[in-house]
């Protein structure tokens, strides 16, 4: 393996004939590919393939988000992607055909005070009480963010892919932190069409305090259910 700093050859990755490139951090990090690679198809090591390819789908999703994103550059290490410490934060909880009502959209936070929630064929919603009950806001604190994964599982049509994961959000001005708050956030066109093939769902909920600046002061833990 070889490392390049600065933009000698500039960023690169991908395949470079017998080699792979990526780059980290503004590193660009170069290894020989293998000459021959032989599948192992021992059952222990197929579930793990499929657990890392239901990661890092759910991980992509999650980095959809901008909100997300910026939460999780806050906890990554030094030489390690946003991608890959989502990555290591969910793969435990990944299950071999779908992510798990373990996994988590947010690293950590205050609790999310939810009273109720629901994924309908156009929508989800979500009931929660004053977030000042679980967390101490300051006066700089005057938006909210609200993101959340959906993951449609048992399609209805065999043919189609075991699970598929959707991503909404929605932005909250001049947001009131002493009172209630009902939360609805509805689909586009496509995600309705995907959630009208499959039976089951998974709602995964966090949200985030900002500025008026858009800042990011704080953020809640995960809140998910399966419905």
């Amino acid at each position: 393996m070889a490392i390049v700093n600065g933009n000698v050859i500039g960023n690169l990755r991908g395949r470079l004939g017998n080699l792979t490139a990526r780059t980290v951090e503004g590193k660009t990090i170069l290894a020989a590919r293998p000459s021959s690679f032989n599948v192992n198809y021992d059952p222990a090591l197929v579930a793990i393939r499929q657990r890392f390819a239901v990661t890092a789908s759910f991980a992509k999703a999650i980095l959809s988000l901008d909100t997300l994103s910026s939460i999780w550059k806050t906890v990554k290490e030094s030489g390690i992607t946003v991608f890959n410490t989502i990555f290591k934060y969910n793969f435990n909880y990944s299950d071999t055909d779908k992510p798990s009502e373990n996994n988590i959209i947010t690293p950590g936070g205050f609790g999310l005070p939810v009273t109720a929630a629901a994924v309908a064929a156009d929508n989800i919603t979500a009931s929660f009480d004053a977030l000042n009950t679980t967390a101490v806001i300051s006066a700089d604190e005057v938006g909210l963010s609200a993101n959340a994964l959906v993951c449609f599982s048992n399609p209805n049509n065999p043919e189609d892919k075991p699970y598929q994961v959707i991503a909404l959000s929605k932005e909250v001005a001049n947001f009131d932190f002493t009172q209630a708050y009902d939360l609805q956030i509805d689909f586009d066109v496509s995600q309705k069409l995907i959630a009208g093939k499959y039976a089951n769902s998974t709602l995964y909920l966090g949200v985030a305090s900002k500025t008026a600046e858009s800042k990011i002061v704080q953020y809640s833990s995960t809140y998910s259910k399966a419905v």
